[in-house]
């Protein structure tokens, strides 16, 4: 186009030269004309360089993009084969959880059968070792609860290992801090007195199934067959006391007898701790409380707020334990804030903590 246009301004310049003697108004037309043409033709050059540019910036952008698919053609795979990959995880981890739980259980059925065994060399297979000497009321009134199953063996197969117990219980620690004497009311396999006993605090545990007074005893722990209520009754010196998962265990008279008996006892400052299944969480339901067909029925933890403020407890607290939260939620949507809302809390309902603690101070 540069080309034409200086053709045609050579051409053009004889009648330039004599439309400017006769029309000077007209030869200025024809230079603002041929200005015009001039700059239009530079500009379309500019335009095409700028085609061209784009031309190659969209080749190139072209050719980035089919680079950019293939990349993601083999993202797309490797998620493929991670995903598989997970997949196998997922597998050997459930197989490892197996295999925890299964060495959990030989562990204990190894600790039972040792106590078991230590019994057999001392000449009593088939007797009961003997506690020290109870005070009057302090039989094991309720050991016949127990009299139809194992319930060493049914402990051992459904609590958990000993371990994974105290690794929960040891949250409470702080509590007894500075305790001179802690009474464990429901002491079980031990593993509240081991903590107290790791951490320098005394204590000594009661338990109404003689098979764990002995097998604490064997441990190494202060434990003795006896029935908590009626223990504590006649005992004076515990500053501290902790009954973890024992109230399900009781009626109504037997929990309001427990915090008055333990409210009496204790001096001013003194702690009360009980654990027991949260009936607010729907799961225990199915998950934990009819697992134990010695259980009554769970208590609510309003109900007990109550009963110790109503027993003089001055400071009550209730603490849901987050390690018994199941490991489900309902996942919220996105953008629907008021539906969210809702359904947290009717997973807090499903899925809450399945345990929950009150802790009272007189």
């Amino acid at each position: 186009m540069n080309i034409i246009a200086r053709a045609v301004h050579f051409l053009l310049k004889p009648f330039h030269r004599l439309n400017k003697r006769l029309f000077p108004e007209t030869d200025i037309n024809l230079t603002q004309l041929s200005e015009t043409l001039e700059r239009l033709t530079e500009e379309n050059c500019r335009l095409r360089e700028q085609v061209n540019e784009i031309h190659r910036i969209q080749q190139h952008n072209s050719e980035r993009t089919d680079i950019f698919q293939k990349n993601i053609e083999v993202v797309s795979e490797n998620v493929r084969n991670i995903n598989a990959m997970l997949d196998g995880y997922d597998k050997v981890i459930l197989n490892l959880q197996n295999l925890n739980t299964e060495t959990a259980r030989l562990t204990a059925d190894h600790d039972r059968l040792s106590f078991m065994l230590n019994r057999i060399s001392r000449g009593s297979a088939n007797e009961t070792l003997p506690a020290a000497a109870p005070a009057a009321g302090k039989e094991c009134a309720g050991s016949d609860s127990y009299s139809a199953v194992d319930y060493f063996d049914f402990e051992n197969y459904f609590r958990g290992s000993r371990e994974l117990i105290k690794k929960r219980q040891a949250e409470y620690l702080a509590y007894f801090k500075g305790c001179k004497r802690v009474l464990d009311i429901g002491c079980g396999r031990g593993e509240f007195l081991e903590l107290m006993q790791e951490n320098n605090i005394p204590a000594v545990g009661v338990d109404t199934y003689s098979p764990f007074a002995d097998y604490c005893k064997e441990k190494g722990l202060t434990a003795l067959c006896a029935e908590g209520i009626a223990y504590l009754s006649e005992e004076q010196g515990f500053d501290g006391i902790f009954a973890g998962q024992v109230i399900e265990h009781l009626t109504l008279g037997q929990i309001v007898s427990l915090i008055d008996t333990a409210y009496d006892k204790l001096p001013e400052g003194g702690v009360l701790i009980m654990e027991t299944p949260n009936p607010q969480s729907l799961s225990i339901y199915v998950n934990a409380f009819y697992l134990d067909p010695s259980h009554v029925k769970p208590v609510h933890p309003e109900t007990m707020r109550y009963l110790l403020k109503n027993a003089g407890f001055r400071n009550v607290e209730i603490v849901y334990t987050e390690n018994s939260r199941p490991d489900i939620t309902i996942p919220p949507i996105k953008g629907e804030d008021e539906f969210n809302q809702a359904m947290s809390r009717v997973s807090e309902m499903l899925f809450g903590s399945q345990d929950y603690a009150v802790i009272a101070r007189k």
